[in-house]
C-alpha cells in the first residue's frame, strides 16, 4: 500500500463518517493476498470510497475520465491509481490494464452495470456489460460479488440528502468464486452467461427495491433453490 494511498485512506476515514454512517458485513471473505475482482452494483461516486475503507488491501478501480479533471478527487484517484475509463475504445484499453494488474495479483473494484441511474430514476441495478466477465475469465482471479445501499443518497438533494443528514449506507461482501463456463457455447454467449451470473449474485445480496433488472431472476432462483430443497 503506498503512501499516497495510506494517507487518502485516513482522509476518508474522517471526511466520511461526517456524510454518511457507513456498515459492512463480512469483509473478511475478500482474500488478502493474491488477485481478487471485486464486482459491485453502482449507485454514485463514492462507492468505491465506501467499499475500500472496509478491506484490507489496495484497491484498483475503474473511474470515469471526466473525474481525473475534477480539482481534488481528481488528484486524488490519479495519486492512488485509479483507471480512467472513456466510451469506445478506450474501454479495452482500460481493462487491458486491469488484467495486467489483476496478473500480478492485485486487488481491482469493477462496476459491471458501467453507470448508475441518476434521479429521478430508481437507484436500482440497470443491466451489466461482459467487462468484468472476460476480467474473470482471462485472469483467474477470485472474483467477490458486493452490494452497496444508501450512497445514491449521499451528496444527492433530488434523493433527500441534506448537510444535516447522514445516510445509512451498507457494504455486503458476498462469498467468494470462480466463474464457470458453460460447455458447448460462443465465447460471446459465455462471456454473457458469466456476467448475469455476476449480476445475480450481486442483486441476491441486496435488498429488493434495489435489484432493479434482476429482481425477477432473484426471485426464480430463490424459488428453485426452495424446491431443490423441498425435494432432497
Amino acid at each position: 500500500m503506498s503512501a499516497m494511498y495510506r494517507m487518502a485512506k485516513a482522509l476518508a476515514r474522517v471526511v466520511v463518517p461526517l456524510q454518511a454512517r457507513l456498515r459492512a458485513t463480512h469483509a473478511d471473505r475478500v482474500p488478502r493476498q493474491g488477485s481478487v475482482l471485486l464486482v459491485c452494483n453502482h449507485l454514485g461516486p463514492t462507492d468505491p470510497v465506501a467499499v475500500g475503507l472496509r478491506i484490507n488491501r489496495t484497491l484498483s478501480i475503474l473511474a470515469k475520465a471526466e473525474i481525473f479533471e475534477w480539482p481534488v478527487f481528481g488528484w486524488i484517484a490519479h495519486r492512488c491509481g485509479a483507471v480512467p475509463i472513456r466510451r469506445g475504445a478506450s474501454d479495452r484499453e482500460a481493462l487491458r490494464t486491469l488484467k495486467v494488474l489483476l496478473e500480478q495479483g492485485q486487488c481491482v473494484l469493477v462496476f459491471p452495470e458501467g453507470t448508475y441511474s441518476d434521479p429521478p430514476a430508481p437507484a436500482a441495478m440497470l443491466p451489466v456489460k461482459t467487462g468484468a466477465a472476460w476480467l474473470a475469465l482471462r485472469t483467474g482471479a477470485v472474483v467477490v460479488p458486493v452490494a452497496i445501499c444508501g450512497t445514491e443518497r449521499i451528496w444527492v438533494p433530488q434523493r433527500g440528502w441534506r448537510v444535516w443528514k447522514r445516510p445509512h449506507v451498507l457494504v455486503t461482501f458476498g462469498e467468494p468464486y470462480h466463474p464457470q463456463v458453460p460447455h458447448g457455447i460462443s465465447t460471446r454467449a459465455a462471456l454473457q452467461a458469466v456476467a448475469d451470473d455476476m449480476a445475480l449474485r450481486i442483486a441476491a445480496l441486496l435488498p429488493e427495491a434495489y435489484r432493479g433488472q434482476y429482481s425477477d431472476a432473484v426471485a426464480t432462483s430463490a424459488r428453485a433453490q426452495l424446491t431443490t430443497l423441498a425435494r432432497s
